[in-house]
């Protein structure tokens, strides 16, 4: 995600590393499931819902705040 942060164009940054992190998590989650014997599909989604989660809540915190533009 920083080298999202840092490559991307200004006006995009806030997408990029938010997918970024997506796929990190995605990636995690697989990783996870491999390790722990499991199927990956649903650990992958469920670290990517929740990541979505996560990141819309403090999106909101940070409007609320007025921390984000």
């Amino acid at each position: 995600p920083v080298l999202a942060a840092l490559l991307s164009p200004a006006s995009v940054v806030s997408w990029s590393v938010s997918a970024v992190s997506l796929i990190g998590l995605a990636v995690l989650g697989v990783v996870g499931a491999r390790a722990g014997g499991a199927s990956p599909w649903r650990p992958a989604m469920r670290v990517i819902f929740w990541g979505i989660v996560a990141m819309a809540v403090t999106a909101a915190i940070g409007r609320i705040f007025g921390v984000q533009t």
